[in-house]
């Protein structure tokens, strides 16, 4: 008989199901990792440690999807939490949650027009490639996060 409970690595995968909405479940592991990330922001050490364990559990996750349903599953949401995580971790704590909205956005932007290097990435074949491009598209949402920072505190 076939165990109808997905395994922890499918759970990871889809952010606890986060991934398995019908419409835009990517900008649902986004909308979680924000939420999350606003909730426990106070703490810089905890957050980085959490981002380097998103990492590692969304490389597992990744694999673990590419398994079950090849490819780049829309399913898999971990990737897409981990890239806004990182975004997150740039706005500066007097921002709140506008702030937290701007790196959402635009980790979304870069994370669905996938501009140089996020592109690079996104035509990886692989658990990694699957991961890293929305790693990237974090980076770079947290480049403008912080670019607007330096801006907004030179005025």
């Amino acid at each position: 008989m076939k165990n109808p409970f997905p395994s922890a690595g499918i759970i990871v995968a889809t952010v606890f199901g986060a991934g398995c909405i019908p419409v835009a479940p990517g900008t649902a592991g986004s909308l979680v990792s924000a939420g999350l990330f606003l909730i426990i922001r106070q703490t810089s050490v905890i957050t980085w440690v959490l981002c380097l364990c998103f990492l590692v559990l969304g490389y597992w996750g990744c694999s673990a999807g590419r398994k079950k349903w090849g490819g780049d599953p829309s399913k898999v949401v971990i990737d897409e939490f981990a890239g806004c995580w990182i975004s997150c971790m740039a706005v500066p704590s007097n921002w709140g949650i506008a702030g937290i909205a701007a790196a959402f956005i635009l980790f979304r932007i870069f994370d669905i027009f996938k501009p140089w290097p996020v592109s690079v990435f996104d035509r990886m074949k692989s658990a990694a490639g699957i991961l890293l491009d929305d790693v990237a598209a974090g980076i770079m949402a947290a480049l403008v996060i912080i670019l607007g920072s330096v801006i907004h505190g030179a005025l």
